[in-house]
């Protein structure tokens, strides 16, 4: 009766014995693979600063050589997106090797610090061109120049305050530095270019109804005169000459004088319907001035 027990007995203690040697012998090779990677993270380290510093020169082209906070004209976000692909393919942590940290080569660490201090490089420059396209968006045409500030640009038609503000708003993430003053100036621009309009549609809407020195008419023609958006000013100027009607003068005329000249009529007004005798003398006398 005792021969069967020691037979499971047996059986069992073989069991155990070959589960010991499966598990030692798992145990032996993760550890000789941990080593081959670890081995391997050693020997990607040379080729990773190689590459770190190839794409590093490259990142520098898409900036002007004398500016380096200035993005080069030539700079496109394909570009830049391809750079950037190429630099996170780049194995350089600990979680890429599939290593522990205490495990890193030294050298290795350094270029993966390299590798982060370019990847921030790549994300400001894609970020610098999202918003200059951003800032193009502001007017007719896109920005002539993004390395000097220029002023001929003109505000687009259907520009509206919250444009503006939107991309104030995002500009309030960049660094101080030259580009973020130079986008600050095309903004600023904007923004005065639609206060511009904004203003002369407002004294336009006024006028209509309400009494208006020739003084007031002249400056409102001076103001419409500065309106760069010519589509918008052909729309003020014919909405202008209306008024300019009263006055037996047209609005190029008008703008024509000095926001300062006296004017014959001094503080007196006219309004429709109203003072034909006074508006018939402003009549000859301004038509003797122009």
């Amino acid at each position: 009766m005792e021969k069967p027990l020691f037979k499971h007995a047996g059986v069992y203690v073989t069991a155990i014995l070959a589960l010991g040697i499966c598990v030692g012998g798992y145990y032996v090779t993760n550890q000789r693979q941990y080593q081959e990677r670890v081995a391997y993270a050693s020997e990607a380290g040379s080729q990773a600063k190689n590459e770190i510093q190839e794409f590093a020169q490259q990142t520098e082209e898409l900036y002007q050589e004398d500016e380096p906070e200035l993005l080069d004209e030539k700079a496109s976000v394909s570009e830049v997106s391809s750079l950037q692909s190429e630099v996170n393919r780049i194995q350089v942590s600990a979680e890429d090797f599939q290593i522990e940290e205490d495990s890193m080569p030294e050298d290795l660490e350094e270029v993966a610090t390299e590798k982060e201090d370019l990847s921030h490089r790549l994300t400001e420059a894609s970020d610098k061109l999202y918003m200059q396209e951003k800032i193009d968006g502001l007017y007719t045409e896109e920005v002539p120049d993004w390395q000097e500030y220029k002023e001929d640009v003109i505000a687009d038609e259907d520009l509206q305050e919250e444009d503006i503000e939107e991309v104030n708003d995002n500009l309030g993430f960049f660094e101080d530095d030259q580009w973020l003053e130079l986008a600050q100036s095309y903004t600023t621009e904007a923004s005065e270019q639609l206060q511009n309009m904004a203003d002369i549609q407002e004294k336009l809407t006024t006028y209509e109804e309400e009494e208006v020195s020739y003084e007031q008419y002249a400056s409102l023609a001076t103001q419409i005169e500065e309106v760069r958006n010519p589509e918008q000013q052909e729309k003020f100027e014919k909405a202008a000459d209306d008024l300019g009607d009263r006055f037996g003068v047209s609005t190029e005329a008008a703008a024509a004088e000095s926001p300062t000249a006296s004017v014959a009529v001094e503080d007196e007004t006219i309004v429709d319907g109203q003072g034909e005798e006074q508006g018939a003398q402003v009549e000859q006398e301004n038509t003797e001035a122009y």
